[in-house]
């Protein structure tokens, strides 16, 4: 694995707003170096974001945790892709799409 790390800057109107560090770790074997940039952005721009109070309710897990119970739901899903099964969130007015499909957890020994 390889820890990619870039910082990022956020300027508003010619003004500068915030700025942060964008991390994630990454193999790029299977991967080109888009995917995991895209990821760095992303995580620079919201925590850009959080020292402005955007979406700060999404920092406060008791509001996550209520928001969570009332309109999602955590499933197991496989990747179509790989084959790999994971725990993940999805509202509950919504249907899982490609590459994922419902399914079943079962430990392998």
């Amino acid at each position: 694995f390889v820890t990619l790390i870039r910082e990022y800057a956020l300027y508003c109107h010619e003004r500068f707003v915030s700025q942060a560090f964008g991390e994630t770790s990454s193999t790029l074997e299977n991967s080109t170096i888009r995917n995991p940039l895209k990821k760095i952005k992303a995580v620079a721009l919201a925590r850009c974001c959080k020292d402005l109070g955007v979406a700060s309710e999404l920092w406060n897990k008791r509001w996550t945790d209520s928001w969570k119970s009332k309109y999602a739901v955590r499933e197991w899903v496989e990747n179509t892709s790989n084959n790999r099964k994971n725990q993940l969130w999805r509202k509950k007015n919504e249907e899982w799409s490609w590459p994922y499909k419902r399914t079943t957890y079962t430990k392998s020994y």
